[in-house]
Formats: C-alpha cells, sequence, structure tokens
C-alpha cells in the first residue's frame, strides 16, 4: 500500500513539475514578447508577438500583405510605374527588394539587411515546395519563414490563405472586408454564367506579348478568369509549364476565330486594329478587344493575387455586358481601390483604369 501511494505521489509531482516547466517557457516566451503558432505547411515557429515589418518573396503574397496590413509591407518584389501610380506615396516609395518568381531570382542578402520580423514564402517557382522552405530558412537564419499556401494565386482557392495571414498580422477584420467582397462577387459570377448555354458562351482569345501571339490557355492560372466569368477559352494549345505564354500564330488565332479578345498588353491593342493581320479576326471587326487595367497592378494576370477579384468582376462585364448591366463597375473599383489598396481614385482615376483605351489609341 506504501509503495503505491509512493508512486502516486511521485507522479503528482512529476505532473506539477512538468506544469509549472511548461508555464514558465510561456512566461520567458511572453517576457520576450515572442509567440508560437503553426505555419500552412505545419511547421512550428516562434515569431514576434506584435508583427511590424513582413516580406515577402514573390508578388502574390506581397500584394495580399499590401491588401491586407499595408504598414507592416517593408518592401516590394517589383513595382510598375506610372506617369500617375494610383497608389500612396508612403507605400509607393517602399524599397524594391526582389524575389522569387517566374524567371526572376532573389538576393538573401538585400532581405536580411532589412530586418524584418518574418518572411513569408508563398507561391513559387524555385522548385518544390518543402525543398524550397527549407532553404529559405536556413539562409535566412534567425528570421522566421513563414509558409502559406500557394493557393493564394487563384481567384476561388485562396480563402483560407487570407484568413491565415489576417490572424497572422492581427488584421483579421480587413481580412473578412476582403472575404466578403470577393464572395459577393464570384456569387454574383456564378449564380449569373452558370445557366448560359454552352453554343452561347463567348470565345475568348488571351492575348499576350507586343504582339498577342503568345497566349494560356483553360486551366492556365494565366487565363484563370476566362474560365471563371463562363467563357470559352478558344486556345487549343498546350500549356507551357512555369511562367506560361505558349506561342501561337496568327493562323492559329484565325482558325480560333474568337469573338472577344482581352490582353493586358498596351502594345498590342495600341495596334491591333490597325495591324492587317488581325482584320479578319472577328473580335477585331466587331471592336471587342478589351485592354485589362494595369494600375498599379495587372487586373487579369502577371502578377497573380488576391487583386485579380476586381479583375474578374471586369472580365465578366466585358464579356456579358448584357447579363451584367446591373454590376457597376465604377462603384466596385472605387470600393476596392478605397478598402485594399489604400487610396482614393478620383473620377479620373476611374476613368484612366476602366478606359485606358482612350489614352492608347490617341
Amino acid at each position: 500500500m506504501n509503495e503505491k501511494r509512493s508512486i502516486i505521489v511521485l507522479i503528482f509531482m512529476l505532473f506539477l513539475a512538468m506544469n509549472a516547466c511548461e508555464c514558465m517557457a510561456q512566461e520567458i516566451q511572453q517576457a520576450s514578447g515572442t509567440i508560437q503558432i503553426t505555419d500552412m505547411l505545419g511547421r512550428q515557429l516562434t515569431v514576434p508577438e506584435n508583427i511590424s515589418s513582413v516580406i515577402s518573396t514573390s508578388p502574390p503574397s506581397t500584394i495580399l500583405v499590401y491588401m491586407l496590413a499595408p504598414d507592416k509591407l517593408a518592401g516590394w518584389n517589383f513595382i510598375n510605374n506610372f506617369n500617375h501610380t494610383l497608389m500612396d506615396e508612403n507605400y509607393q516609395s517602399l524599397p524594391v527588394i526582389g524575389g522569387w518568381y517566374g524567371t526572376q531570382t532573389g538576393n538573401y542578402e538585400t532581405m536580411i539587411n532589412m530586418s524584418p520580423d518574418i518572411v513569408i514564402e508563398g507561391y513559387t517557382t524555385d522548385g518544390e515546395v518543402q525543398e524550397t522552405i527549407n532553404r529559405r530558412q536556413e539562409k535566412f537564419g534567425s528570421i522566421p519563414v513563414v509558409a502559406i499556401d500557394g493557393s493564394i494565386i487563384f481567384v476561388t482557392k485562396s480563402d483560407p490563405t487570407i484568413e491565415y495571414v489576417g490572424k497572422l498580422l492581427d488584421c483579421k477584420d480587413q481580412a473578412e472586408k476582403l472575404l466578403e467582397f470577393r464572395s459577393s462577387i464570384l456569387t454574383k459570377i456564378n449564380e449569373t454564367v452558370k445557366d448560359i448555354p454552352e453554343d452561347e458562351k463567348v470565345r475568348v482569345y488571351y492575348a499576350e506579348g507586343p504582339t498577342g501571339l503568345a497566349t494560356d490557355p483553360s486551366g492556365s492560372q494565366h487565363s484563370q478568369v476566362i474560365d471563371i466569368c463562363g467563357g470559352i477559352n478558344v486556345a487549343d494549345c498546350p500549356l507551357t509549364p512555369g511562367n506560361g505564354m505558349t506561342q501561337v500564330s496568327i493562323e492559329q488565332v484565325m482558325n480560333w476565330n474568337p469573338e472577344a479578345i482581352i490582353t493586358s498588353s498596351p502594345q498590342f491593342y495600341k495596334t491591333v486594329y490597325s495591324d492587317p493581320i488581325w482584320t479578319s479576326v472577328e473580335a477585331v471587326q466587331n471592336k471587342r478587344v478589351y485592354l485589362a487595367p494595369q494600375n498599379p497592378f495587372c487586373w487579369i494576370d502577371r502578377p497573380q493575387g488576391p487583386h485579380l477579384i476586381i479583375g474578374t468582376a471586369w472580365t465578366a462585364k466585358m464579356l456579358y455586358p448584357d447579363l451584367f448591366a446591373d454590376m457597376d463597375l465604377d462603384s466596385l473599383t472605387g470600393e476596392f481601390y478605397s478598402e485594399f489598396f489604400h487610396y482614393a481614385l478620383e473620377d479620373s482615376d476611374l476613368d484612366m483604369l476602366l478606359h485606358p483605351e482612350a489614352k492608347i489609341t490617341k
């Protein structure tokens, strides 16, 4: 009996000791201003309790940080230069630090010298994800590398990542606003296009590059807005892995004969109506070539990211203007820029965004 009682007492003392150690560890952690988190790959990390400086290794996650917590963003992977950039000067003047995306290769020393609280690694073209994260963490040393899900590049799949980063950066209310904005647009589009008969769907070509003779077929991350908005992507060509942009010939485009063309290239848009090789294409004949808004980031592609939700609304409106007659794109754009790009648009800004052809064709 005494032996059994001794064992019980010993177990109880061990429990108290373990609990005391755990409490002490928590107190030490709190005193040092750090917390334990689990990233989206399931890795356990110690990060500052109050994260105030963040860099990301590729544009999709950088743009997400900008949309949710702009004052915590320490630098851009790239920035487009416009005569009048639709971005507050405080954010526009952040340093350009590069990164790993497309054909770009980042510089660890540049980023380490900025002493960020954390580095966010999301979508990558720099090898297999787990291997990439391990390599990044080794190179960044004591700076925590937080992995987020690569689905941030897909318009319809990025809700969990938005929620996670909202919690990570203590901006859950802003993340919820973005989720609600996304949901309202995607629900409207889905309910509107789901019943369009196959033979009434608009045949669309995505023209990339200055000649318009590069494209991405259905299923590509680069042409996803066409699929989401109920268009038929006419490009019957291989999907080029990685950076996309499969080269095609004008003869192929003429054979596909799209009803509408969307493009992200101002150079192509400037010449398409006057270039004789395009004159026999139905979309050109009917003046249905649409240039996506570009400022401060292209709305439909390159970079991918959470901002493409406004480009999805734009695409739906361009492809099916009658079906989306009640979609107020001016109002949606003003709301989006105010809430998520942190910039109040003037009427002239709105006109420049939604009618870029007026300036380009002058």
